[in-house]
């Protein structure tokens, strides 16, 4: 039974970073949303959502902060945070069958279903912070919603996020926040190497950005 349920695990991680455009995407999801989290907790015991979620906390003393969860999912990263104390707690993701879990959960104040590469309908300088687990890996966003991630948090916000290995220099991440830490846009607080599943190699940056003031 074990070896079944390995072989179940690592064919739903190969065929989500398979994944290449946003019709496969949706598909994949709404067959999976159901499932999402035994897949990932109990049988490939998944660590990045509460790994990152705890980095974020050391930056963010206030409870009372307003959080976008970007690439939210079923809501396994937000789930720390609201166990923490944080309420002001919103979702975003394109899946609305994950969505759809996610509500369930009852720890979003808002849900959003919508693509991050495309503008989002957030006020410049909504959010104090951002969080994102799992969203940038294979076959899926790339550096480019960086602008708008990064539009939407207050001066001195706070983005947290993991990003694959593989994909930091060949998809452009490296050289995307590099130049962005050039402006002055951003700078980092944070990046160390980290394992998303327990017992695995390291897979992904673990990283804190911090919005600059613009004034």
């Amino acid at each position: 039974m074990s070896n079944t349920k390995d072989i179940t695990g690592k064919t739903f991680v190969t065929e989500a970073y398979g994944l290449s455009d946003k019709k496969n995407m949706v598909s994949f999801y709404q067959k999976w949303a159901d499932e999402y989290d035994h897949q990932m907790l109990e049988i490939l015991q998944y660590l990045s959502p509460t790994m990152i979620a705890e980095l974020l906390l050391q930056y963010l003393p206030r409870q009372q902060v307003k959080i976008l969860d970007i690439g939210c999912g079923t809501g396994l990263t937000s789930k720390l945070l609201h166990s923490r104390g944080y309420q002001n707690l919103d979702g975003l993701d394109f899946s609305a069958d994950m969505l759809r879990v996610a509500d369930n959960r009852g720890i979003y104040r808002d849900l959003f279903e919508a693509d991050l590469n495309q503008p989002l309908d957030i006020a410049d300088g909504y959010y104090d912070a951002a969080i994102s687990s799992g969203t940038f890996t294979h076959g899926h966003v790339g550096p480019e919603p960086l602008d708008e991630v990064f539009r939407i948090l207050k001066n001195n916000g706070i983005f947290a996020c993991t990003i694959h290995l593989d994909l930091w220099r060949s998809r452009g991440f490296a050289s995307k926040l590099q130049d962005m830490i050039d402006q002055a846009l951003i700078r980092c607080l944070y990046r160390e190497q980290g394992c998303f599943y327990k017992d695995g190699e390291p897979e992904g940056w673990f990283c804190i950005y911090q919005k600059l003031s613009t004034k």
